[in-house]
C-alpha cells in the first residue's frame, strides 16, 4: 500500500475521530479493545472512505481472502469518491458559506421600478435625470455622440429613451437599459475610469459595455460568483487528494482555479460599490483567460504571486473570515485544534480604568488570549479586512509620510490613508504608531516580521 496514502489516511482519521482518540486514551476503555470482524471492518471504511457500503462481491471476496482489504484501501484511497468526502471533510473545517457577501451593492444594481418597463438605476438617476424617475418608453437617440432628452415638466426632470442590451450575465435575452444607465464607455471625458468607484459618481460614465460594470436585480446576482469562489477552493483541495501532493499544498501553493463568473469579476466588478472591497486585486489579471461570464464550467488554472498562502490568502477564505484575528482563529481551531482561550480559573479585568487600553496584550481580562491571537492574526496584515485586497509593500511602506502628514496636520486623508494606515488615534497610545501600517499598531518588536511573513509562515 502507497505509504503517502496511509498517511493520507492517518491524517484523515485523526481529523475525522478526536472523539475515538480521546476515548482510546482515556482510563476507561479495556487494556485490549475488540477488533472488528472482517465483514464490519470492511463496511466501516468503505463508508469512511467512499461514503458508501461495501457491495456484495466486496464482502465475499474478503470473506475468502482477507488480505482483499489492502486492496481495497488502495482502490478507494485512490478514488474520486474519497476526493469529494476529502473535500467535503474540509467543507467542514472551513465553512464556506459565503452566500451572505455583497460583492455589488444598490449604487450598481439596475432594477424595473416605478412601472418603468426599462432597467434602470435610481441612485445615479439624479445625476442623470435631474431627479428620481426612469427613462422614457421610447427609443434612445443620440445626435453626434450626444444622448437626446426630453424635459418632463411634471418631475422637472430631463428624460432620454432606451435602448436594447444584451447583458454580460444572460446575452441570450436583451433587455430594455435606459439610456444613461447604458453608457458604454469604459472611461468619462474627465478621465474617470467607469469601472470604479469614482466611476459610478460621474455622469458621464454608465454600466459599460453589456452592463459589464453592473448588475441586473438584487444581489442573486452575486452568486455565481461567490459559488465559483467555493469552487475554487474545493478544487485546490481536490487536487492535493487527487495527486497525493504533500498536505502543506494546501497552504503554501501559489495554484489557484478561475472560470468565466470570476474572470469577469476580477477584469470588471472588482473596484465597484460593495460592500466589501477586493482591491488592490490580489490576481494577475493579465493572467486570466479570455472567458465570458456565462463559462461557468469551463475552470483554467493561474499561478499567483509569492505571497499567496494557497486556501489561507484565498478569495472565500478572506471573506468568511474578515478580520486578522477571524483568519487565525479559524485556522488554528480547525487545522491546529489551538483554541484561543481564557484559564478555566476565569479572567481578571482588573480595575475599571484598565478598560480603556487599547493594546488587548496588555489589557487585564484579555491578555491571557490576545497575547497569542494578536501575533498570529497580524500574518494576515498584509490582507485587506472586509475584503480580499492584498498590500503590496512596494506600494504601501509600513510608514507613510503622506498618512502622517495629514493625520497630524488639517488635511484631508486620501481614502488609502483612511483605510489602511494609523491616521485617527482613539488615545494617546495609538500616538506613536501615526502613519504606520494598521496591522503594525500595537505590535511588539519580537513580531515586526509577521505581516511580511505572511499567513505562509
Amino acid at each position: 500500500m502507497n505509504w503517502m496514502r496511509r498517511l493520507s489516511l492517518f491524517l484523515l482519521f485523526l481529523v475525522v475521530s478526536p472523539g475515538i482518540l480521546q476515548a482510546q486514551s482515556s482510563a476507561d476503555c479495556p487494556d485490549d479493545s475488540p477488533r472488528m470482524d472482517d465483514a464490519r471492518y470492511l463496511r466501516a471504511l468503505s463508508l469512511d472512505l467512499r461514503g458508501d457500503l461495501p457491495s456484495t462481491e466486496e464482502l465475499q471476496a474478503i470473506r475468502q481472502d482477507p488480505d482483499q482489504i489492502e486492496v481495497y484501501i488502495d482502490h478507494w484511497l485512490a478514488s474520486e469518491q474519497f476526493v469529494e468526502r476529502a473535500v467535503r471533510l474540509h467543507d467542514s473545517l472551513l465553512w464556506p458559506n459565503i452566500s451572505n457577501v455583497n460583492l455589488m451593492n444598490a449604487a450598481t444594481s439596475l432594477f424595473r421600478s416605478d412601472g418603468s418597463p426599462s432597467y434602470w438605476n435610481r441612485q445615479r438617476s439624479t445625476g442623470y435625470r435631474g431627479g428620481s424617475v426612469p427613462c422614457l418608453d421610447v427609443p434612445l437617440e443620440v445626435v453626434d455622440g450626444v444622448i437626446q432628452t426630453t424635459y418632463d415638466a411634471a418631475t422637472d426632470t430631463y428624460r432620454e429613451g432606451y435602448e436594447w442590451i444584451a447583458p454580460y450575465s444572460d446575452p441570450e435575452n436583451p433587455v430594455k437599459v435606459c439610456g444613461f444607465d447604458a453608457q458604454p464607455q469604459s472611461v468619462s471625458p474627465t478621465g474617470t475610469r467607469c469601472d470604479t468607484r469614482d466611476g459610478f459618481g460621474d455622469a458621464a460614465c454608465g454600466c459599460g459595455p453589456n452592463l459589464d460594470y453592473c448588475r441586473l436585480g438584487g444581489t442573486s446576482a452575486n452568486a455565481p460568483i461567490l459559488d465559483s469562489f467555493e469552487e475554487d477552493v474545493r478544487m485546490r483541495i481536490a487536487r492535493v487528494i487527487r495527486e497525493d501532493l504533500p498536505y502543506l499544498e494546501l497552504f503554501t501553493s501559489r495554484e489557484a482555479y478561475v472560470n468565466g463568473p470570476l474572470v469577469h469579476f476580477w477584469k470588471n466588478l472588482s473596484e465597484v460599490h460593495a460592500g466589501v472591497r477586493l482591491k488592490p486585486i490580489p490576481v494577475p489579471v493579465e493572467q486570466l483567460p479570455d472567458l465570458e461570464f456565462t463559462d461557468q464550467d469551463s475552470w483554467h488554472t493561474i499561478q499567483l504571486g509569492e505571497e499567496h498562502a494557497g486556501i489561507l490568502t484565498s478569495p472565500l477564505y478572506l471573506l468568511r473570515f474578515q478580520t486578522g484575528r477571524a483568519r487565525a482563529n479559524r485556522f488554528a481551531n480547525a487545522f491546529l485544534c489551538q483554541a484561543y482561550s481564557p484559564p478555566e480559573v476565569g479572567i481578571d479585568l482588573g480595575e475599571e480604568e484598565d478598560a480603556l487600553i487599547q493594546d488587548l496584550q496588555d489589557r487585564p481580562g484579555c491578555e491571557t488570549c490576545h497575547t497569542l491571537l494578536e501575533p498570529d492574526a497580524a500574518y494576515w496584515g498584509r490582507w485587506t479586512e472586509a475584503g480580499a485586497g492584498y498590500l503590496d509593500p512596494d506600494k504601501f511602506p509600513v510608514m507613510s509620510q503622506e498618512c502622517y502628514d495629514c493625520a497630524t496636520s488639517s488635511t484631508l486623508c486620501s481614502d488609502d490613508c483612511n483605510r489602511f494606515y494609523v491616521v485617527a488615534p482613539l488615545s494617546d497610545e495609538s500616538e506613536q504608531y501615526l502613519g504606520m501600517l494598521n496591522p503594525y499598531e500595537f505590535r511588539h518588536e519580537a513580531h515586526l516580521d509577521n505581516p511580511e511573513l505572511g499567513p505562509k509562515r
